[in-house]
């Protein structure tokens, strides 16, 4: 039997197969967490035709479209930083000419390195160890037009893709960690300038999510949360949990610890892969 957080029931299985979120749009891939963490390959954004010169890439995002081609946003250690968002329609072979630059511009993600993208190119986050950073972009798609946006002072924390909430992750005390997921909602979609950071609309004690250390947490998809830590035994990971009421934290699916390259960096997910960033690296890791 699953285990839903915050109901009773033991969790048969911590790694359960999520095989159909493989397809296009994004998802775990054919094997399901179970089969993540293999490296099949390195990949490099800089070989897109026209892209710019990219340092260290800690952080990545992805929008997928419905025939499988999508958007790949990064954000890089250049002098002054570097966002940078892709059209690729082959994932395959970055340096396809097909594959092109849409925008980039110098806007440095310092300590915040993820990222996250609105579906309809007119917003973006920056998030991480430092305050999350909203931008607003008048024209979308085009990082040049980015016009930052009033936000509360909220570390260790992510934006949904939808830009219907944002979360943040706590810990306090030692091993075992007590760990604390918050969230708001926005009074609009993007619109975060009225919550009350003490105030949080909903916050949960999930000792499943085991964020020893601090590394914050992101949402790669609308309906999944991962967070990065340091396995029980070796390497590094992240554990993972899915909305089963959408937006609702007290309703959180627990999918068990996948197998990372490195617990500071950010995953993504392209039809028939799963990207992850590592951010002492220029490239990206390709995982099976």
């Amino acid at each position: 039997m699953r285990r839903v957080v915050g109901h009773d029931g033991a969790l048969s299985s911590p790694l359960l197969s999520l095989a159909s979120a493989g397809k296009a749009g994004g998802g775990f891939g054919v094997a399901g967490i179970a089969g993540m963490g293999f490296l099949k390959r390195v990949v490099q954004p800089r070989d897109v035709p026209g892209s710019p010169a990219t340092g260290d890439i800690p952080g990545i995002f992805t929008v997928i479209n419905s025939d499988g081609t999508g958007k790949l946003i990064t954000t890089s250690a250049t002098t002054g930083g570097n966002i940078v968002i892709y059209d690729i329609q082959n994932w395959d072979d970055f340096s396809d000419p097909v594959n092109s630059v849409i925008s980039y511009a110098p806007i440095s993600p310092g300590s915040s390195y993820r990222i996250c993208m609105a579906e309809d190119g007119r917003h973006i986050a920056l998030y991480g160890a430092s305050a999350c950073r909203i931008y607003n972009l008048t024209t979308p798609w085009d990082l040049t037009t980015a016009v930052q946006l009033s936000i509360p002072n909220v570390s260790y924390s992510c934006v949904a893709p939808d830009g219907s909430f944002m979360l943040r992750i706590l810990t306090a005390g030692s091993n075992p960690y007590v760990t604390t997921l918050e969230k708001w909602d926005a009074a609009a979609p993007w619109d975060f300038s009225g919550i009350d950071v003490a105030n949080p609309d909903q916050s949960l004690h999930i000792p499943e999510l085991w964020n020893n250390g601090g590394y914050g947490l992101e949402m790669p998809t609308q309906d999944l949360i991962i967070t990065g830590n340091r396995t029980a035994f070796t390497g590094y990971g992240g554990q993972a949990l899915s909305f089963t009421v959408p937006g609702d934290i007290s309703a959180l699916e627990y999918h068990g610890q996948m197998m990372l390259v490195d617990r500071t960096g950010q995953t993504a997910f392209a039809p028939g892969r799963v990207l992850n960033a590592y951010p002492a690296r220029e490239y990206l890791y390709e995982l099976m």
